[in-house]
């Protein structure tokens, strides 16, 4: 169970947690060497960083939808919206380890 109660949304959640997680611990340097894409570079030669990652309700985001906003230091500003098409076919525990 969710401590937030919202069960029935338990995958979006959890995919929301772990973006947000994510995207806040690690230097998007090091994420887009891990995934072998280039970097994201100010005029200047300095690397984009992300500012602010924080899930849509945090971030006063108008929707019933999931998902992470994301603020980068060149003043870009993007959603990140976590979107179920299809839910499982069997009832899910949750289980923390």
């Amino acid at each position: 169970m969710l401590d937030n109660g919202l069960d029935e949304y338990a995958h979006e959640e959890i995919l929301q947690a772990l973006v947000t997680r994510l995207l806040t611990t690690a230097d998007l340097d090091q994420l887009c060497d891990d995934a072998d894409l280039p970097h994201l570079m100010h005029d200047d030669g300095t690397p984009v960083t992300i500012t602010c990652a924080r899930v849509y309700r945090d971030a006063g985001v108008m929707t019933l939808n999931r998902g992470v906003w994301l603020e980068l230091s060149d003043g870009s500003v993007f959603g990140l919206t976590v979107h179920i098409s299809r839910r499982p076919r069997h009832d899910i525990t949750l289980h923390r380890r």
